[in-house]
């Protein structure tokens, strides 16, 4: 990537070097000293930066790229519980980046938890056959000694990430026999991924019940929004519900935000597209629904949305 390039898009960027490495600093925020050779610059080359908004893409790789530095720190002072926090905020922002997903792999391997950190090593994009071999070894075992309780868990997992959801809820309800052995903690996740099983089986009733037996047990932002979207798709409120779910990934985000626009709840449907446009800049079908939910958000409550249709006929030269 040529760095002139980059600088061309602004004055507020400055790039210092020492020897073979490299530190960005746009407005007041900075990067630490990395090679000139790390992936993060790959990451902003203006041709990977979003075209309609790169300046704000730009300053949100900057903050992703401090918290992944600072869980990296964590993790090297043996912290593993905030480092995985970073390593997830990461994630959140880019399900993808590589640096986040193998930084997570060895977090959960400090732990001790094999079969978790195999799965976010064959997520990333990091070839090491040494620890890939080692994981196999530990990940083994670790499964051998799984309870069958534990062992039906990770197979619904498994059986639900291929798409096989007739098996994986019948793994779920395997693991539910007898909810009393699980503590509080363990349990609401298990409803609440029975609970989206059903979704996909499109049986919403039964997953409506079990998002609320979710919340029962404890509650938390995913049960809520799973709550909502079934109230949502069998014709009940489900505002109240979905106004309750905060934290969620961006996908349900941008479907939330979606809702709200069929709702006519449109402030809260911008708010929401709003956050999803600063967390989104792959120029794919999300960010094209995001785009288009903005702007029948913004007519609708009749201010300005050139911006956005701006975008849309770029993005859409037919439309």
């Amino acid at each position: 990537m040529s760095l002139s390039e980059l600088q061309e898009l602004t004055d507020d960027l400055s790039v210092s070097t020492k020897a073979d490495m490299v530190r960005i600093r746009f407005g007041e925020i900075e990067t630490n000293w990395m090679s000139s050779n790390d992936a993060f610059m790959q990451r902003i080359s203006v041709e990977n930066l979003n075209r309609f908004y790169p300046l704000r893409h730009l300053q949100k790789e900057i903050q992703i790229r401090n918290v992944l530095d600072e869980g990296i720190g964590f993790l090297s002072r043996k912290k593993y519980a905030k480092a995985i926090e970073c390593f997830d905020s990461v994630i959140w922002y880019d399900d993808k980046y590589s640096g986040a997903l193998i930084s997570k792999s060895h977090a959960l391997y400090a732990q001790g938890h094999f079969v978790k950190a195999l799965r976010f090593y064959r997520k990333s994009s990091v070839s090491d056959n040494d620890y890939y071999r080692m994981l196999l070894k530990e990940s083994a075992g670790e499964r051998d000694n799984f309870p069958r309780i534990k062992r039906n868990i990770y197979a619904g997992d498994e059986a639900s990430s291929r798409g096989e959801y007739e098996k994986a809820l019948d793994f779920y309800e395997k693991a539910l026999v007898n909810p009393s052995k699980f503590k509080n903690r363990i349990l609401f996740k298990l409803l609440n991924k029975k609970a989206f099983v059903l979704c996909e089986l499109s049986r919403f009733d039964e997953a409506l019940a079990s998002f609320d037996a979710s919340l029962g047990v404890r509650k938390n932002d995913t049960a809520y929004f799973g709550r909502g979207y079934c109230q949502y798709v069998l014709g009940m409120d489900c505002i109240e519900s979905l106004d309750m779910a905060h934290k969620i990934d961006k996908k349900p985000l941008l479907l939330k935000a979606s809702i709200f626009n069929e709702m006519n709840e449109h402030e809260k449907a911008l708010e929401c597209f709003c956050e999803f446009l600063d967390n989104h800049f792959v120029l794919d079908d999300d960010f094209t629904r995001a785009v288009e939910g903005k702007a029948f958000a913004l007519e609708a409550l009749s201010k300005d949305s050139s911006c956005e249709r701006d975008i849309l006929s770029q993005l859409d030269p037919a439309s």
